[in-house]
């Protein structure tokens, strides 16, 4: 996801490292279902184990990932950029009518992730088309790109299956609302840039104006719209985020 992105990082004199959370990539997989504040955690010991006072340029999910990270460990964390990370509306974040139905389900998804088996596919052109279709923007290239990074082949040898963790969705249903959001927005001290983009896409949910309310909750906030993006800015177009970055950092300091 950042390939294109983190050479232009470690360009400006930066020690670039991506980071497989758990359930993605190659790092191990989840015992617990989806365990928001566990990341944090995971994250907070990479920071240490780099020395501490770190950057973090975070995409999405990873955006508020990095926000919990700097309100729970200040220490460690020097500044952060947001690619369109600022999290979901608010509707999104009603609990279910039902909440026993709901954790009925989980357990059944449980069961279903933890003893059955994850769906092969044929190929990673197939993965790649099936990708696409999920977030239109991307291109060809990085469809197959992504595929080829984020599949593994059958212990068969007879096909493909993506490494990310089906337990990474599954979870208790529990309380989250826009004011807890907010609560943990606001105890970022770190001075973060958030870069939004300006085009209709997967998983880009918020209006302008919620986009403007949710960066004035960050004690220390600048915002900068990358036009004819979606929600995956920094691929669509990095040079511009590399520009955006450079003057933050000009402005921050290291």
């Amino acid at each position: 996801m950042f390939d294109q992105l983190a050479p232009m990082v470690a360009s400006l004199g930066y020690h670039a490292v991506a980071v497989d959370l758990r359930g993605h990539g190659d790092s191990a997989p989840l015992d617990t279902g989806f365990a928001w504040t566990l990341l944090h955690l995971d994250l907070a010991l990479v920071a240490r184990h780099l020395g501490g006072s770190v950057g973090f340029v975070a995409h999405s999910f990873g955006g508020g990932q990095a926000g919990g990270v700097a309100g729970a460990f200040p220490e460690l964390v020097r500044w952060i950029v947001n690619i369109d990370g600022l999290g979901p509306p608010s509707e999104a974040m009603q609990p279910p009518d039902d909440i026993p139905a709901a954790i009925q389900r989980a357990f059944t998804v449980t069961d279903r992730a933890q003893l059955g088996a994850p769906r092969s596919w044929g190929s990673l052109e197939e993965m790649a088309e099936r990708r696409g279709r999920n977030n239109p923007r991307l291109s060809a290239e990085w469809t197959l790109h992504l595929a080829r990074h984020g599949a593994r082949t059958t212990a068969e040898g007879d096909g493909w299956v993506w490494k990310a963790d089906p337990m990474f969705g599954v979870g208790i249903p529990s309380e989250f609302n826009e004011a807890m959001l907010k609560a943990e927005i606001r105890s970022v001290a770190s001075p973060v840039l958030v870069l939004t983009g300006t085009e209709p896409d997967t998983w880009r949910d918020l209006s302008d104006e919620q986009i403007a309310e949710r960066v004035g909750w960050f004690p220390d906030a600048r915002h900068a719209v990358v036009p004819g993006t979606g929600h995956y800015v920094h691929i669509e177009d990095p040079a511009t985020v590399l520009g955006h970055m450079r003057d933050f950092l000009a402005e921050v300091g290291p």
